[in-house]
């Protein structure tokens, strides 16, 4: 989703051999389908037919009904699929921005075998330096402030949705995001940098890439501040709605002790009650409670090995089909099994893999998020966040080991 430029009247023009099918929401005079240049399974939204009707579904208020056949119920590409899966992801827009093997400018930078213990403001400037700030202001441009709404609703709400199993980003989202200038300035600067990337400069590509992962990761953090103004106070007795933010940010939370390669204190979600609810959402309960405690377990701790390894296999069996959780799961493979086991090497990369080797494990695993990350992602938000995962990979720069702090 690179744009190409922005023409006289002020909207967007879109590439469609880049576009993941977004149209231009604040131009009356031209709307955009690109259904098809590209595969309408990849689509979140199109844009409604002049002769179509009404065939959009009901939706929130305010947000952009989505269309009934562009929801496509497609199984992860996970190496742990199995035929028993009955909760299938659905695909929140999709980019063709493929930066995983450059995604950093040292492209020579050789693998660590084990997490890292860094900071998300670290990872993300492995990326590269953020962008200047935009001079631009979005809530005095109505066709940019069109633009950011039809993409929120359109790639990152339903990207989130989709990671954090949290309806909030669709429901309550946009008012947060509207809220804040910082982030709208931080919005328009992504959609400045997509309209001057050239698709002939992969370096470029990758910096795209890069701040768009900053815009992520910030309109993830959004549902932080709701969660704050709650002061932290869970209004449910057993099961959290299903746009609790409270539940949302700690599961955020979560995923970043995960990324960072730190050990949890404790156990801040929701522990599922067998009957509380149906099926689907009590298992959906029960993984992210299981990968919180996962990220309490001292996993460099020889004496913990068994217990880590009980808490893997328990988050294996909860995968469900879910992107997202075979994403968070193999991010936690080699969290565990990083640091106890070598990788192995071109020469002796066996022809096929067994999982229950955890040096097959291991590779496994990584190279997931890393496919992930450089195009096989469903969605912007998580190949974004692949991203990050395969950075905190990375050996460390001379800089950082000499104890140099990155930038914030």
């Amino acid at each position: 989703m690179l744009a190409g430029g922005y023409g006289a009247a002020g909207s967007m023009a879109y590439d469609p051999a880049l576009s993941a099918g977004v149209s231009s929401p604040g131009s009356a005079s031209q709307q955009y389908d690109y259904t098809s240049a590209i595969d309408p399974a990849l689509e979140a939204v199109a844009p409604s037919s002049a002769a179509g009707g009404n065939s959009y579904q009901s939706s929130t208020p305010g947000m952009p009904n989505f269309r009934e056949d562009l929801k496509r119920d497609v199984q992860s590409a996970s190496p742990y699929s199995s035929g028993a899966s009955n909760s299938p992801h659905l695909r929140g827009g999709a980019s063709h921005i493929s930066p995983s093997s450059v995604a950093s400018f040292e492209e020579d930078a050789a693998y660590t075998t084990s997490t890292a213990k860094r900071t998300i403001a670290y990872l993300l400037d492995l990326g590269g330096p953020a962008p200047p700030r935009s001079a631009t202001d979005v809530t005095q441009s109505p066709s940019m402030l069109d633009e950011v709404k039809h993409l929120y609703y359109s790639i990152y709400a339903p990207g989130l949705e989709n990671f954090l199993e949290s309806k909030w980003f669709s429901v309550k989202g946009l008012a947060k995001l509207l809220e804040g200038k910082p982030l709208l300035e931080q919005f328009a600067t992504l959609l400045q940098q997509f309209a001057k990337t050239s698709q002939n400069d992969a370096k470029e590509i990758a910096y795209t890439a890069s701040v768009e992962g900053r815009v992520v990761w910030a309109l993830a953090g959004m549902v932080r501040a709701t969660a704050a103004e709650a002061n932290g106070i869970k209004e449910f007795k057993t099961v959290p709605s299903t746009d609790d933010p409270v539940e949302a940010s700690n599961r955020l939370t979560v995923f970043e002790t995960l990324l960072t390669g730190r050990i949890a204190s404790g156990n801040p979600l929701t522990a599922p009650v067998p009957g509380s609810t149906d099926h689907h959402r009590l298992r959906e309960l029960e993984f992210w409670y299981t990968l919180a405690n996962f990220v309490c377990l001292p996993f460099e701790d020889p004496s913990s090995a068994k217990e880590t390894d009980d808490t893997l296999a328990q988050l294996r069996n909860l995968l469900d089909g879910r992107e997202n959780r075979d994403v968070l799961y193999s991010i936690a493979v080699v969290r565990a099994l990083g640091q106890r086991v070598s990788e192995y090497t071109d020469s002796d990369t066996p022809l096929h893999l067994d999982e229950s080797d955890n040096k097959s494990k291991l590779l496994v695993a990584k190279k997931f998020v890393a496919d992930e990350a450089a195009g096989a992602g469903t969605t912007n938000v998580i190949r974004r966040l692949c991203d990050l995962a395969t950075r905190s990979w990375r050996d460390p720069p001379a800089a950082a080991a000499a104890g140099a702090t990155p930038s914030k």
